[in-house]
């Protein structure tokens, strides 16, 4: 399978695309069963916003599997390059749980990769794939949250600035994103189980609030082209597409 131009174009335009019914439903349903044995066996970590419960799980077949052996794992192939995806991707299981909370708990936008700069990192990669394990068919119901477009206005922003700003501008370590550009209003993205989400490293995103009775099951896979290092990561701040070559036919139209 191959992202279709109007995929692509979604990517470019708002920096991420959901494509739909991309997992097999019994892979999400073996996910799911391992999630819920590990969860009974009270394997829970205490920090509920979202980050990785499990992580043993998490780097498991029946977890990566939903990448791998799935035809999401094409789909990015033909952002990267068929061949071009490193061996190494950070799997993340992905749990929110209700909350009481009459109003919705508002949560703190971010740029993956970054959040270390206060350490003097940066970890910023290609893609960020997330895979539905549950419907979400409603707002508010823990959604992936995304500000369409934040991805163009920070590759504008590190060129005018210089990506070393993340090191000297302590904004960044505070995660005060919108003290840098005029972030527009968050998408909450709803979906179905089986469904994939593709995102750009460079989206501001965020895990938006849970007020349902159920819990929001997602894994995440954070993917690499295989030529990226350690050392080229202040060109990918200000080349958006550097490690896609699959988009090369919308920028030739632009």
């Amino acid at each position: 399978m191959k992202l279709n131009y109007y995929q692509k174009m979604d990517i470019f335009e708002r920096g991420y695309v959901r494509i739909p019914g991309v997992v097999p439903k019994i892979m999400i349903e073996e996910a799911l069963k391992a999630i819920n044995h590990t969860m009974g066996k009270g394997n829970v970590s205490p920090d509920y916003t979202g980050s990785n419960y499990f992580d043993q799980l998490a780097n498991s077949p029946v977890i990566t599997d939903l990448l791998r052996k799935s035809p999401a794992w094409s789909l990015i192939e033909s952002l990267i390059g068929e061949g071009n995806l490193a061996d190494y991707y950070g799997s993340q299981i992905a749990l929110r749980f209700p909350t009481y909370e009459e109003l919705p708990v508002k949560y703190t936008p971010h740029m993956d990769g970054i959040l270390k700069v206060n350490e003097g990192l940066v970890e910023n990669f290609t893609l960020l794939a997330g895979v539905l394990l549950r419907d979400v068919p409603e707002e508010n119901m823990g959604n992936f949250t995304v500000y369409p477009g934040s991805h163009q206005l920070y590759e504008k922003y590190f060129k005018e600035k210089g990506p070393d700003i993340l090191f000297t501008d302590e904004s960044f370590s505070r995660q005060h994103y919108s003290d840098h550009v005029s972030l527009p209003d968050p998408v909450q993205i709803t979906g179905n189980a089986g469904d994939l989400i593709i995102s750009h490293y460079q989206l501001i995103h965020e895990g938006g609030p849970n007020i349902s009775d159920q819990i929001r099951y997602a894994t995440y896979y954070r993917v690499y082209h295989k030529d990226f290092t350690e050392d080229n990561w202040r060109s990918a701040l200000t080349n958006l597409w550097m490690y896609l070559p699959g988009m090369q036919d919308i920028l030739d139209g632009k």
